[in-house]
């Protein structure tokens, strides 16, 4: 009886401590995993080094994995190690970079980079090498902009501001001013990388210095020296001409001044990249308008991501072109992708300004003719077939079809948009250049249509024209090698 009536009281327990239930305590927080984003890098791509660069500095979620050679191999193009370097250099942790051995950097190199990639993904994508351009068109902004100068130490205190400026005073160029031109020079193509139809034309520099010389305070010529024979030479002679025949302090060379090696310029660290972004600095907080031209190139992104003006020049057909569009200013200032537009912004010329770049250009035009042709030949084809169609449909079998002839046409092509013809190789295989022949038939320079478009850049606004004691129009020249070849004998 008793054991009963304690199991009663028992009972009776248990359902008031039921109806006076504690609340239940708080499940414990979980800390959310990063969703880790991974892009792959080809460690020949140092051109998409820079917007890479930006956006793993502004999203630290981002991953980057790179290949590079395994030792078995030599590729002059294999740069894997100074990419690394320049994002480390960045601020990016180390365990945010990966580095991939592959026994070539190109092909099956390429399909191991991207299996690898997928290795540290966690919860997030994979995404290729056009992912920091892509990148920059959504999320660029003023804040963006002040992250990247802070990271690339772009902002000089006040010693670096007197050291450059004493640098430029023993170099005799204008410390400050109205209007500055910095003019940049590529030579890469000939010196055995790709896209020679972007290098430098001396003629060109010539005609653009000559045109815009009474509009400018100072024109500064930076970036590559030029082509292995003439190491700058070339724009050597193009200064003295101007010191004796238009001002004496006008035009200056300082193409690869971060090899000089000088106490004056060792004090401001123009030896090493982020110093040589200082000096652009310099040169935008001490002159009112300071305009940047070149052609298409990593460095001249660069300064378009730091704020500064810039204008590229780009050919018409050129095959690599579409990449930098998504930078466009479409209106407002924005890009299509609704970030902030950099002021990345493309001249578009009719041609190249060298002659070979001009015959590269000819020979990429009769390629894609050919392929035109050869689709108009498929689609009527099908047409017969399978009978008529709209011209929706039509423009739907042209997009379906182009893919497989153009990778016909794609070995051939490669020789005209690569290092094939480049008069210098870094592989040390033996050379090909194109052929004075084929080069003869062909102007130096910019012709005038072009050079008008680079004049609407370069004009300062409400530039009144004055009288000038020179002729400021440089024409365009032809080489006529049987001549010269009956000069030389």
């Amino acid at each position: 009886m008793p054991r009963n009536k304690k199991k009663k009281k028992e009972g009776a327990s248990n359902t008031v401590d039921a109806n006076r239930r504690p609340a239940p305590r708080p499940a414990p927080q979980r800390t959310p995993k990063p969703k880790v984003k991974v892009l792959t890098q080809p460690g020949y791509a140092t051109g998409d080094m820079f917007g890479i660069a930006a956006a793993l500095i502004d999203d630290e979620e981002l991953h980057v994995v790179i290949s590079k050679g395994d030792g078995t191999f030599t590729d002059h193009t294999d740069k894997a190690d100074s990419i690394k370097k320049f994002y480390e250099d960045s601020g990016i942790g180390e365990e945010r970079i990966h580095i991939v051995k592959v026994k070539q950097l190109r092909g099956a190199g390429n399909r191991k980079l991207e299996n690898e990639a997928h290795k540290y993904k966690r919860e997030g994508y994979t995404k290729g090498v056009n992912y920091g351009t892509d990148y920059i068109a959504r999320k660029y902004s003023p804040a963006l902009r002040d992250k990247l100068k802070e990271r690339w130490k772009v902002n000089i205190n006040d010693d670096e501001n007197q050291a450059i400026k004493r640098w430029l005073e023993q170099k005799g160029i204008p410390t400050s001013g109205n209007n500055l031109l910095i003019l940049w020079s590529r030579f890469s193509g000939k010196g055995g990388d790709i896209h020679i139809e972007h290098d430098t034309s001396y003629t060109g520099i010539r005609q653009i210095v000559y045109r815009v010389a009474d509009m400018y305070d100072a024109i500064i010529i930076t970036g590559d020296k030029g082509y292995v024979k003439e190491r700058g030479s070339k724009f050597d002679d193009i200064v003295n001409e101007v010191k004796s025949t238009i001002h004496p302090s006008k035009v200056f060379n300082i193409t690869e001044f971060w090899d000089e090696k000088t106490p004056s310029l060792l004090a401001w660290g123009g030896n090493t990249r982020f110093g040589q972004f200082k000096l652009y600095e310099y040169f935008e907080k001490n002159f009112t308008h300071v305009k940047h031209l070149g052609f298409r190139s990593g460095n001249l992104e660069v300064m378009a991501m730091l704020g500064y003006t810039v204008r590229y020049m780009e050919e018409e057909g050129s095959e690599s072109g579409r990449r930098m569009l998504a930078w466009k200013d479409i209106g407002r200032g924005k890009t299509l992708k609704r970030g902030d537009a950099t002021g990345y912004e493309r001249l578009l010329l009719s041609q190249p300004p060298t002659r070979s770049g001009k015959f590269l250009q000819e020979k990429i035009k009769e390629i894609n003719t050919k392929i035109e042709e050869e689709l108009n030949e498929e689609i009527s084809r099908i047409i017969r077939t399978t009978g008529p169609k709209t011209d929706r449909q039509i423009a739907d079998l042209k997009i379906k079809h182009k893919p497989e002839i153009e990778k016909k046409f794609r070995g051939e092509k490669r020789d005209y948009i690569g290092a094939h013809y480049a008069p210098r190789k870094k592989d040390g295989t033996p050379p090909t250049p194109i052929s004075k022949e084929e080069k003869s038939r062909f102007y130096e320079g910019f012709n005038d249509k072009d050079m008008e478009l680079i004049l609407s850049f370069l004009r300062p606004e409400r530039w009144i024209y004055k009288q000038i004691t020179y002729d400021p129009i440089i024409p365009q020249k032809r080489k006529d090698y049987k001549k010269l070849l009956e000069i030389a004998n």
